[in-house]
């Protein structure tokens, strides 16, 4: 799949996801259901923080 307006690395992020919801469910999650989980408060939550450790070891 590819993501026009996004960067390789958010690609192949996008994918992994892809991947991992279509081996556990059997299903491959569409666009929306992707946006839709990406963007919820605990997901937007998590990514932060995983960023804000990532930037105080950056060699993590």
């Amino acid at each position: 799949m590819t993501h026009e307006k996004c960067g390789n690395q958010v690609a192949i992020a996008i994918d992994a996801i892809r991947k991992y919801v279509s081996e556990i469910t059997g299903q491959a999650p569409t666009e929306a259901e992707i946006a839709r989980a990406l963007t919820r408060f605990f997901m937007l939550k998590e990514i932060c923080e995983h960023i804000e450790m990532q930037r105080d070891n950056p060699e993590w």
